[in-house]
C-alpha cells in the first residue's frame, strides 16, 4: 500500500513535469512564445565565420623609378563577407633593394627591377609582381633664367633635367636647342646663344616630349674692353706722352674714348696725368697708366728713362765769324747740384770729346763750340758740324762729374746757337732748344765706355772744357 502510493506520487510529478516542458516547447515554436537569442529552432549555437582567402591589388603594377605604389588587401570570409585587411596583414617584398615596404601596403621604388610583394595573415597569403622601370624625365629647367645680354655678346645656357627619381643631371649637350625669333639671337647645339639684335627671344631646350624655356633679352651694345696706346712706351725725364684710349663694344664697333675716359697713374711720382691721356715724366721708373669708362679699364706701361738732350752744332771756324754756343741750365726742379755729362760727336757720329761739368741748382753753363767743345778733339781735327749729347747726372754720387761714370738723375734743359753763312764774310745765327730723347741702358753704357776710352788713350786729347758759369 505504501509502495503503490509512493509510485503514484512519483508518476504524478513526472507527468506534471512533462506537461510543463511540452507547454514551454510549444511556446518557443510560435504558439504565443519567443525564441532565445542565439538559439536555433533545433536549439543549437551557430559556428563563428572564418577567413578563407586574401586578395592583393593592384595586380602586377609597373612603377617608374622614384614613384610609390599603395597596395590593398581584401579578405574573404566563410559567411561570404569581405573586409579590408590592409592594416591587419603582414607585408613583405622579396627584393627590398628594388622596392621596399615602408608602411602597410606602401611600396617605395629604389631601383629598376622586379620584386614580389606579398600580404599574409596566418597561413593565408596573397602576392603580386611589382616592376620598377627606369626613371623618366619630368621637366627641364634652363639656367640662367631670363638673362639680359648686350647686342653682339653671347650667353651660355645650361639645361638641367628633373627625373622621377629626384635626380637632376646636366642635359646641356643632350637636348635640342632652339631660339625664336631667330633674328634676335641664335643658339648653338651646346646652348651658346649669340645676341644679334635688340629685343626679346625665347630659348627652348627639348628632349623627347619634355621641354623647358626661358626669355633672353638683348640690350644695346656694351663696352667690353679698352685699349691704351701706345701699350708700352718710354720717354725721358721731363717729357710728356700723349696716350689714347679706344673702346671696343660687344657688337664689334670701336670708339675713341681718350677725352671721356678717366685717366690715372699707378705711380704719380714717376708719371703724372696732366690732362686726358697726357702723362708727364717726373722721376725715373715705370708707371702703369690706366683709362676707365663704364667700369671697364685698359692700361699701358710708361717707362721714364734718363733723358739725353741732343742738339747739333755748327762751327764757322773763320776769322770774324761768331761763335756758336751751347747753354745748359739746371732748373732746380729736382733739387740739388747736377752734373752735365757732355759728349761731342763728329759728323759720322764718332765721339771726339767728353767731359762732366757741375751746375748748381738754378745755375747755368755757357759752352763755346770753338773753345770748349771742338778745340781739343781726340782726332785733333777741327769739327765743323756734329752733335752734342748732354746727360743729367747726380753730383752727390759723382763729385768730380766723371763723364765715364754716369748716375742719371734730375733734369737739365739746354739750347744751342747755330752759325749759317749768309754770304761772303756774312753770317747768320739761329737758336734752337735741345731735343730730349730717352736714353736706353745700352746707349748709356756706350757713352760711358767711349768716354772712358778717350780718357785713357787720348793722351790729353778728347777732354772738353766746361766754359763759363757754375
Amino acid at each position: 500500500m505504501a509502495l503503490r502510493s509512493i509510485q503514484k506520487m512519483r508518476f504524478g510529478k513526472n507527468l506534471a513535469a512533462a506537461s510543463l516542458l511540452f507547454s514551454f516547447a510549444m511556446g518557443l515554436s510560435g504558439c504565443g512564445g519567443s525564441r532565445l537569442p542565439g538559439a536555433s529552432s533545433a536549439g543549437t549555437t551557430p559556428a563563428a565565420k572564418t577567413l578563407r582567402s586574401l586578395s592583393i591589388s593592384p595586380a602586377n603594377p609597373v612603377l617608374t623609378l622614384g614613384s610609390n605604389e599603395q597596395f590593398t588587401v581584401t579578405g574573404s570570409f566563410s559567411d561570404g563577407s569581405q573586409q579590408d585587411m590592409t592594416q591587419k596583414v603582414s607585408w613583405n617584398s622579396t627584393q627590398p633593394t628594388v622596392a621596399a615596404i615602408t608602411s602597410p601596403g606602401m611600396a617605395v621604388s629604389k631601383q629598376s627591377g622586379t620584386t614580389m610583394v606579398s600580404a599574409a595573415s596566418g597561413t593565408l597569403s596573397s602576392s603580386t609582381k611589382l616592376t620598377v622601370s627606369p626613371a623618366v624625365l619630368v621637366s627641364i629647367a634652363i639656367a640662367p633664367p631670363n638673362p639680359t645680354v648686350s647686342k653682339g655678346s653671347s650667353q651660355q645656357f645650361a639645361a638641367i633635367g628633373k627625373y622621377s627619381d629626384g635626380s637632376a643631371p646636366d642635359l646641356t649637350s643632350t637636348v635640342a636647342w632652339r631660339v625664336s625669333p631667330s633674328g634676335i639671337a641664335t643658339v648653338s647645339g651646346a646652348g651658346l646663344a649669340s645676341a644679334q639684335a635688340i629685343g626679346t627671344a625665347t630659348v627652348t631646350a627639348t628632349l623627347g616630349s619634355v621641354a623647358g624655356a626661358t626669355a633672353l633679352s638683348v640690350s644695346g651694345p656694351a663696352l667690353v674692353s679698352i685699349a691704351v696706346a701706345p701699350a708700352n712706351s718710354s720717354i725721358g725725364l721731363g717729357a710728356t706722352q700723349q696716350l689714347s684710349a679706344t673702346g671696343t663694344f660687344s657688337d664689334g664697333t670701336t670708339q675713341d674714348l681718350t677725352s671721356s675716359a678717366i685717366w690715372a697713374s699707378a705711380s704719380p711720382t714717376v708719371a703724372a696725368i696732366t690732362s686726358p691721356g697726357v702723362a708727364l715724366a717726373q722721376n725715373f721708373g715705370t708707371a702703369v697708366i690706366s683709362a676707365t669708362s663704364a667700369s671697364i679699364s685698359g692700361s699701358g706701361t710708361l717707362a721714364v728713362m734718363p733723358a739725353a738732350a741732343v742738339n747739333y752744332f755748327s762751327n764757322a771756324n773763320t776769322a770774324g765769324a761768331p761763335d756758336a754756343t751751347v747753354n745748359v741750365i739746371n732748373p732746380g726742379l729736382t733739387g740739388g747740384n747736377l752734373c752735365a755729362m757732355i759728349y761731342v760727336f763728329d759728323s759720322i757720329q764718332e765721339m771726339n770729346e767728353c767731359c762732366g761739368c757741375p751746375i748748381s741748382a738754378d745755375g747755368e753753363r755757357i759752352l763755346s763750340v770753338n773753345s770748349d767743345l771742338t778745340s781739343n778733339t781726340l782726332t785733333q781735327v777741327t769739327l765743323n758740324v756734329g752733335l752734342v749729347t748732354i746727360v743729367s747726372a747726380d753730383q752727390a754720387s759723382n763729385p768730380t762729374c766723371n763723364a765715364g761714370t754716369i748716375t742719371p738723375a734730375g733734369m737739365l734743359t739746354s739750347w744751342s746757337t747755330h752759325i749759317q753763312a749768309a754770304g761772303p764774310g756774312a753770317f747768320a745765327t739761329t737758336e734752337g732748344p735741345s731735343h730730349l730723347t730717352p736714353l736706353s741702358s745700352a746707349e748709356l753704357s756706350a757713352l760711358q765706355s767711349d768716354c772712358t776710352f778717350i780718357q785713357k788713350l787720348g793722351s790729353g786729347h778728347g777732354i772738353c772744357t766746361c766754359g763759363s758759369g757754375d
